[in-house]
């Protein structure tokens, strides 16, 4: 048997990933996954929803401003935000964030 290869670490989350993340860029909110919210270097928001309540169906949410911690893109490693540039994601030198590909089966 070979031994595992590629990314076998789990990633810390420091807020709830069921939370909708949300980033801004060029001054709209964009929704993004939780690997991509951690390391954004911009302004991030996370939406949450409101306790349900027994006989009430309009639950609605509340929007907050994420302060928490940058990390580099799909590692636990911290970075410093102010030694980066604004409004990205950051990875760490050598690593390659995966672009998305078109496929036959979308008919993209």
């Amino acid at each position: 048997m070979g031994e595992k290869r590629g990314n076998t670490g789990k990633l810390q989350y420091d807020f709830n990933t069921a939370w909708v993340c949300e980033v801004e860029m060029q001054g709209k909110w964009y929704r993004v996954i939780e690997r991509d919210f951690r390391s954004f270097n911009g302004p991030r928001r996370l939406t949450i929803p409101n306790p349900a309540v027994l006989g009430r169906f309009d639950v609605g949410s509340e929007t907050y401003e994420y302060e928490g911690p940058y990390y580099y893109w799909n590692s636990n490693t911290q970075y410093n935000p102010e030694e980066h540039p604004k409004g990205q994601i950051i990875q760490q030198i050598g690593q390659e964030r995966q672009k998305a590909e078109k496929t036959a089966v979308a008919g993209l």
